[in-house]
């Protein structure tokens, strides 16, 4: 029997590399984290985000047209409805869920099971600018394709468990200054002396064509500060989408002196790692490659979204569901994906069961 124990005791002390020597195929894998992204979900919660304001989420937040305006108080009531979105789908996910901050950022937490102080966050902003009876702006690229992204992302990696915590977050006042992702890095990242491993920006994710040259290539810009660590981990992105989404085209990375235009920036300009994946650089948007940015018309069932327009350029659903897949790849990668408990269990088992056959074969020959 002492030789049982013994062996048993090496057979647990080494079922690390046993584990990770001879994966079991029931565990799971990035490959199978990114399987599980889902176009038809992705298109779902991006519909349900440029709605709101109409109370078709909540209806005490009618106000008779679609608006997200983040400014004053606590926004519009599109505004806050979309908050009371978020907040009830990363709850549904299991995620720790506050609402931070003066300006009412929604962060939903996957906590780490081994190193819950390195923190990757995927975010996107979830307000637009203020509209008004008549002139209602859904903001269905800008940024309801990014804050359906995070949602997205969220919903896949919150099944599994992973070594380092994974923030998601609804930014709010992006488009009055930067103000919820200011707020949070001055208030929350800095003082707290995280270690924050990336930071994946997800900003108007969903007409990577050009309106004013609808011949361009069909890929994603990804926009950074020109640091070592962004440009670095910028570049683990590029790597994983190209092994895991290799459908998602990807233009050079563009780096600048500092970053801007979007929530990466107030990261990135002090010094996290951190970057917006986008469809056109801003110089381009800003310049009128979108033609319906900040417009009315920025909707699914407006002229951002018809083949009849001038432009011709349509939302592409797959093109940003690749861009949520190549997310999950990323992230599942840097906060290292946890086997499954049941699948340790299951191979611990087998380990032991083969160690005691052994034993009574060795006890039955002496």
């Amino acid at each position: 029997m002492k030789r049982l124990v013994v062996c048993l005791a090496v057979i647990v002390s080494v079922s690390g590399v046993v584990l990770t020597s001879a994966p079991s195929s029931s565990a799971a894998t990035t490959a199978d984290l990114v399987g599980q992204v889902d176009p038809a979900q992705y298109e779902a919660y991006q519909l349900a985000v440029e709605s709101m304001g109409l109370g078709l989420y909540d209806v005490s937040y009618n106000q008779g047209y679609r608006d997200r305006d983040g400014w004053a108080g606590d926004g519009s009531l599109g505004n806050q409805e979309a908050r009371l979105y978020l907040t009830d789908q990363f709850t549904t996910f299991g995620l720790n869920v506050t609402i931070q901050g003066s300006y009412l950022n929604v962060v939903g937490e996957l906590p780490g099971t081994a190193s819950p102080n390195d923190v990757v966050i995927v975010c996107g902003h979830y307000d637009h600018i203020g509209g008004s009876l008549g002139n209602e702006r859904p903001g269905g690229d800008d940024n309801a394709s990014g804050t359906a992204g995070v949602l997205e992302a969220a919903r896949v990696l919150s099944q599994y468990q992973f070594e380092s915590t994974i923030r998601f977050i609804g930014f709010n006042a992006e488009e009055d200054g930067l103000w919820g992702s200011k707020d949070y890095v001055n208030n929350v990242v800095a003082p707290g002396s995280e270690n924050v491993l990336g930071v994946i920006n997800l900003d108007m994710i969903l007409r990577p064509g050009s309106d004013k040259a609808p011949s361009e290539p069909l890929d994603l810009d990804l926009l950074t500060r020109n640091t070592t660590a962004c440009t670095d981990w910028a570049d683990t992105f590029i790597t994983a989408a190209g092994t895991y989404v290799p459908s998602l085209s990807i233009d050079s990375l563009h780096a600048e002196s500092s970053a801007y235009g979007s929530d990466h920036a107030p990261f990135a300009n002090a010094g996290y790692p951190a970057f917006l994946a986008i469809e056109n650089t801003a110089s381009e948007i800003w310049g009128g490659a979108n033609e319906y940015y900040h417009g009315p018309e920025d909707a699914s069932d407006r002229a951002a979204n018809d083949p009849g327009s001038l432009s011709g350029v349509t939302y592409d659903y797959d093109f940003a569901t690749d861009v949520v897949a190549a997310t999950v790849a990323t992230v599942s990668q840097t906060a290292t994906l946890v086997p499954e408990p049941g699948t340790l269990v299951m191979l611990l088992a087998g380990v032991a069961g083969l160690a005691v056959l052994g034993w009574r074969r060795q006890h039955r020959l002496g």
